[in-house]
């Protein structure tokens, strides 16, 4: 290829150099902004101070049952310079409970994962610290349980008619505190309770595939149709609380967009729907990088540190997900790929599972994508049978494996992209039947992909490299 340049991309655990047309726009992450100079006080002052709330000390007494949920492994995937958040903040408010007279045998620990595969302790310990989970038994630290009837409540339903089914936690606690790890406008708010803490058949109605979707990314809070969703849950459990007279007191913090290792820049404190605006403001200053128009062609690396493969290993449907919901979809106001271009994936893209925490989606690959790529349809005809099979609840609920319904979540992100565009190709694929069993097209290069791009778009088409990580999210013009 002449008049090109070099980059060097991210691909699967290390980076690839690719020559590139030397016209083409490279877009960058802004630099990380300022670190919190001292989180221990930073949620002293939250505690203290929140928005929309009383501070922690009226809210408790010595009586007082108090539920400190956090965010799981996909929650806050990456590493941290400092210590992680969650044990700081954990420490603190075990320490100001204890203050109020709350005894330590009243305060439970619970791990928000949703459909998220549950953790072990000892993965717990990596981000709570060993003496945390030495400190709370099998009774006080746990992983919220979507299967067990008796972890749960059903508070109605929203307009819609939705259901609203949440762990027993957010009603029975006279207190309930969420700790919430943000890196995308995605996370946080009523998204935490609503789907952290609830259940297939609350979180089916928002993670379905919709076939007449406008393509909003849902990392456009003004724009995104699954925040409105969300929220409308979140309303239900608001009302049920203060029929209580209770609030949820959540403590939201922003992570900088370092890589390979991030730091806590904002922290904000009080009710989720107060709180998540402040939340949104920061991530949007740290992560949206304004763009002038669309391209034709549309090339990404994409890196094997993401959410759902933390204490695992990367698998084509993850791989899917990442490229289409966290690359191609990811962005404010339009993609960066215009309709009916090119996007160009680099990845290994192998077929590699980890057979027992993703054993659903084992299935869902070997079968069900031999038979059908139709998001809605695959949904519509097996994702009943995925969530309610009991080897998968088995599974989910006591070998930590992903709940059966779960690859369909991923695979959904595929609908969207591959109706807008007129070619997904994957390049640097060292399996070329995993990327026909995703209905992609395969490249051994991604010189080889841009060739075949510009043959079908015209030597002079336009093209885009998005420069990641650092993580950013395009806002495009």
């Amino acid at each position: 290829m002449k008049n090109t340049r070099t980059e060097y991309i991210a691909y699967g655990d290390g980076q690839l150099p690719v020559d590139v047309p030397e016209w083409t726009r490279t877009i960058v992450a802004k630099p990380p902004m300022p670190p919190v100079p001292d989180i221990e006080g930073a949620v002293r002052e939250a505690l203290a101070n929140p928005i929309a709330h009383e501070p922690l000390s009226k809210l408790v007494g010595p009586s007082s049952k108090v539920t400190i949920a956090f965010d799981d492994a996909s929650g806050s995937y990456f590493q941290t310079k400092r210590t992680d958040f969650r044990q700081t903040a954990i420490e603190v408010i075990v320490e100001e409970l204890h203050k109020a007279g709350v005894e330590l045998g009243n305060i439970t620990l619970l791990l928000s994962q949703g459909l998220h595969r549950k953790l072990t302790r000892t993965e717990m310990e990596t981000f709570l610290g060993r003496k945390i989970v030495l400190q709370f038994g099998y009774n006080q630290l746990y992983s919220h349980d979507a299967e067990d009837p008796k972890q749960l409540v059903h508070l109605g339903y929203t307009k819609r008619q939705w259901d609203v089914e949440v762990n027993r936690a957010v009603i029975d606690s006279d207190q309930l505190i969420y700790l919430n790890t943000m890196w995308a406008p995605f996370n946080g708010g009523w998204k935490s309770t609503a789907v952290g803490l609830g259940t297939f058949r609350s979180i089916r109605h928002h993670h379905r595939p919709f076939p007449l979707a406008s393509g909003q990314s849902v990392d456009d809070p003004k724009n995104s149709a699954f925040k409105k969703l969300v929220w409308e849950q979140g309303e239900v459990i608001k009302d049920a609380l203060e029929e209580k007279g209770r609030r949820v007191f959540t403590i939201e913090t922003v992570y900088d967009n370092g890589d390979p290792h991030k730091d806590l820049i904002a922290m904000f404190a009080g009710h989720p729907t107060e709180v998540h605006p402040h939340t949104l403001k920061v991530i949007d200053e740290q992560l949206t990088v304004d763009v002038e128009g669309q391209s034709d062609i549309l090339i990404s690396g994409l890196s094997n540190v993401e959410c759902y493969s933390k204490f695992s290993v990367m698998n084509p449907i993850l791989v899917a997900n990442q490229s289409m919901a966290n690359t191609i979809m990811q962005f404010q106001g339009k993609p960066v790929v215009r309709e009916g271009g090119i996007a160009i994936i680099a990845h290994p893209l192998i077929a590699k599972f980890d057979r027992a925490r993703f054993a659903s989606y084992v299935e869902f690959y070997e079968k069900l994508l031999a038979e059908e790529h139709d998001p809605y349809w695959l949904w519509e005809n097996h994702v009943e049978d995925f969530a309610h099979r009991p080897e998968y609840i088995y599974g989910y609920r006591h070998k930590y494996a992903y709940h059966g319904a779960h690859p369909f979540f991923m695979w959904n992100s595929t609908l969207v992209p591959k109706r807008y565009l007129s070619g997904i190709f994957f390049a640097g694929v060292k399996d070329f039947d995993a990327a026909e069993r995703c209905g992609f097209r395969a490249f051994a290069t991604v010189e080889e992909a841009i060739e075949a791009a510009q043959a079908e778009l015209g030597k002079d088409a336009s093209i885009s490299l998005l420069k990641r990580p650092p993580t950013f999210i395009p806002r495009v013009s």
